[in-house]
């Protein structure tokens, strides 16, 4: 369970991570949609780890 968590938060990292590089990269006007998936899934995935965090301390 606890590899999974570390996994989640290292995914997270890397999907704000390279959304922050499009924007510096591209700017918010070319890369809006792309910028705006990437951030969505960073905190869906931030959903099911606190969801997992949750679990585990009950």
């Amino acid at each position: 369970m606890q590899m999974i968590i570390v996994g989640l938060l290292v995914l997270i990292a890397l999907l704000i991570g390279s959304a922050l590089i499009l924007w510096r990269k591209y700017g918010w006007r070319n890369k809006k949609h792309l910028i705006v998936m990437l951030i969505v899934l960073a905190a869906a995935l931030q959903l099911v780890n606190v969801k997992l965090v949750m679990i585990g301390h009950s």
